[in-house]
């Protein structure tokens, strides 16, 4: 079996695949104060959780965007499955043509999303990730990874409105009720959610005419996705893919595996 795992800024995001087959994926909060040992007994308790025996794990993929932490992880896999842990990264095998000025600084999250997307639909296309920042991923019509947009995420932007409005509250993000909010609480939600939505459309909708297209193929992911998704236009026709992050780790974790024999 192979553990694959997305360590953000915000979530550490774990899954498990037997072959082809998906076993569980979950969303733990990141900590940069959490020992290995501390990491290994939280993912055992994750495994126990979900019924996986930790001694069938025989490999392990990590992308990372928090590289004082890679230390801490991969020691935590390792006290816990005895294996190694292959970090998505410069030298490792992705089979994607990357046309950004400086590859190295591509971030290995979007370097396993790029994998996944290009697996379940043809270029040219979008892939959509809803993190701690949201990024807009161009792929062009020759398969080239051309560039990334980054934009501030929906809980950093409330985050910093909350910081620095005083009579602004730390809010959850639900749905909007209305578009026109008739409270502080409701009037944040309304304008965080269709704001984001907005911009998305709004920077899908320039993808598209630069590329001159009429319309885009749009895959999107992340911890916020589906509470934006459902309220973007619809005009491009947004797939959400919970686990495109993990489908492209264990691709990459494939491919580095078949390259070693």
């Amino acid at each position: 079996m192979l553990l694959a795992c997305n360590l953000g800024n915000t979530d550490l995001l774990v899954g498990v695949y037997d072959g082809d087959s998906p076993c569980f994926s979950t969303r733990l909060a990141t900590s940069r104060e959490r020992s290995a040992d501390e990491t290994a007994i939280l993912l055992g308790s994750v495994f126990s959780l979900y019924g996986i025996p930790v001694a069938a794990i025989d490999a392990a993929v990590v992308s990372s965007v928090v590289r004082p932490m890679n230390g801490t992880l991969s020691a935590a896999i390792e006290t816990l499955t005895g294996v190694k842990p292959l970090f998505v990264g410069p030298g490792v095998r992705t089979g994607l043509d990357i046309r950004t000025d400086i590859a190295s600084q591509l971030g290995a999250d979007i370097v396993a999303n790029a994998v996944a997307a290009l697996s379940l639909a043809p270029a040219p296309l979008v892939f959509v990730d809803f993190g701690t920042a949201t990024t807009l991923t161009g792929i062009n019509a020759g398969g080239e990874l051309c560039g990334v947009l980054i934009c501030p995420g929906v809980r950093t932007s409330l985050d910093a409105l909350s910081g620095a409005a005083a009579e602004l509250p730390r809010i959850a993000v639900d749905g909007p009720k209305h578009l026109f909010g008739k409270n502080t609480v409701d009037s944040m939600t309304s304008g965080a959610v269709f704001g984001h939505a907005a911009m998305v459309d709004g920077l899908l909708d320039r993808v598209a005419a630069e590329w001159g297209l009429s319309e885009l193929t749009v895959l999107a992911t992340g911890s916020w996705a589906d509470r934006i998704v459902p309220f973007c236009s619809g005009r491009h026709g947004i797939r959400f893919q919970p686990d495109l992050t993990l489908r492209g780790l264990r691709r990459i974790a494939e491919m580095n595996a078949r390259a070693k024999k």
